[in-house]
């Protein structure tokens, strides 16, 4: 990750070291910037890549605007085709999709962009250094499902229910629908009234529960006529609505209670794992001899760490005891206060002050444990490293 103070000296360095001018400059930071305009308002000419966009819009992940513009300016070279663009931005489209439902952390995605704009270790084929890539940290169909059952969508960052509505209305239509001024309704509302709670016995426990979960949403263009009406009475209304995701409702459940809310989370949930699905990776287990960002989930048994980088500062390893020495050193002399958030956690407190076999006395005086496999040091490292805010400036080379 680049730090945002050093993009201008970066540049300058880029500038001489490719040896252009003014104009040439000019030039190519004119064409990234068309590439940047196609990009935020989802007009790409291009016209199945456009509809992904916008919902990588939606979930606000520009993040992985450097890896669009690699590929649109390589499409307006002819180096890969519009489908190899579309086929690589569908897989992106289902893995920030799945993370976000899943709420996993998205703090590595710099990184990880960062790898994927290198081209020469894609050998020409993207679709297979993106899968390689995503692999280890794509959720799979089974903790996707699990999230949309037991997640309350409603209140997650970005609307994101709203486009996971828009998308499940879409795939059935299979046009792109104009929803911005529709809202999200809560089929068993927010808030119940008495006539709920006589209608259904435990109305609170389930909407305590479920309340939140897709299989409780739809979308609406008349939210505030519904308001918390009982379902006998928003049935009628749903029998109408122009919204095939609504009406549906109406036509496959009489009654409203808690098996219907699981019912049609799980048949959402099988429609969603197919519009964002997980893509199969056909290729051998790529070697993860590398750099990797901390938060990324790999196994590294049997590998040796070579150099832990903490905000573009090398410290040279030989070993993953050294690479927990070396850090726990680095963030004391970062704030000296960082080891009171730690040992606030409990689980690392224990872990590294509380019960020590093979202690290590540090510079500032603090014993800490270190007799931990290559799997926990890494585990003990992201914890800490996201306690203290750095997550992202933290990765380690290994072979």
């Amino acid at each position: 990750m680049i730090n945002r103070a050093k993009i201008y000296p970066l540049y300058k360095e880029f500038y001489h070291g490719q040896g252009l001018d003014s104009e040439d400059a000019l030039a190519d930071l004119y064409r990234f910037a068309i590439f940047y305009d196609q990009l935020i308002h989802a007009e790409t000419g291009i016209q199945e890549l456009n509809p992904i966009l916008r919902h990588i819009n939606a979930m606000d992940s520009r993040v992985v605007y450097p890896y669009f513009f690699m590929m649109l300016e390589m499409t307006s070279t002819g180096e890969v085709s519009q489908d190899d663009v579309i086929e690589v931005a569908q897989i992106m489209e289902s893995y920030l999709f799945r993370l976000k439902v899943c709420q996993l952390p998205t703090n590595g995605l710099n990184r990880m962009v960062i790898a994927l704009c290198d081209k020469a270790k894609a050998v020409g084929d993207y679709r297979a250094r993106l899968v390689s890539l995503l692999n280890a940290s794509f959720p799979d169909d089974k903790k996707f499902a699990d999230s949309l059952m037991n997640v309350n969508l409603y209140s997650l960052r970005n609307n994101l229910v709203k486009l996971a509505l828009v998308v499940l209305e879409e795939s059935r239509t299979k046009e792109t629908i104009d929803f911005d001024d529709a809202q999200v309704e809560h089929i068993m509302p927010q808030r119940l009234n008495n006539d709920w709670r006589i209608e259904l016995p435990n109305a609170n426990r389930i909407n305590e529960e479920m309340g939140g979960v897709i299989g409780n949403l739809t979308l609406t263009k008349y939210n505030q006529e519904m308001g918390n009406k009982v379902y006998s009475e928003k049935k009628e209304v749903y029998q109408t609505s122009n919204v095939s995701l609504t009406r549906e409702i109406a036509a496959e459940y009489p009654t409203w209670n808690k098996e219907s809310i699981v019912k049609r989370t799980e048949q959402l949930a099988q429609e969603l794992i197919s519009i964002f699905p997980r893509p199969v990776d056909t290729l051998q287990v790529e070697d993860i001899s590398g750099e990797h960002t901390i938060t990324e989930s790999i196994d590294i048994t049997g590998k040796k760490p070579t150099r832990l980088t903490i905000s573009d500062e090398d410290i040279p390893l030989d070993s993953w005891r050294k690479m927990l020495i070396s850090f726990m050193e680095y963030i004391w002399q970062l704030d000296s206060r960082n080891y009171e958030k730690i040992k606030g956690d409990s689980s690392l407190n224990k872990m590294l002050f509380a019960s020590q076999r093979v202690p290590e006395i540090l510079d500032n005086g603090t014993s800490i444990e270190t007799n931990f496999s290559a799997n926990v040091v890494l585990a003990l490292i992201s914890k800490i490293a996201e306690i203290c805010d750095i997550a992202d400036e933290v990765s380690y080379t290994i072979k």
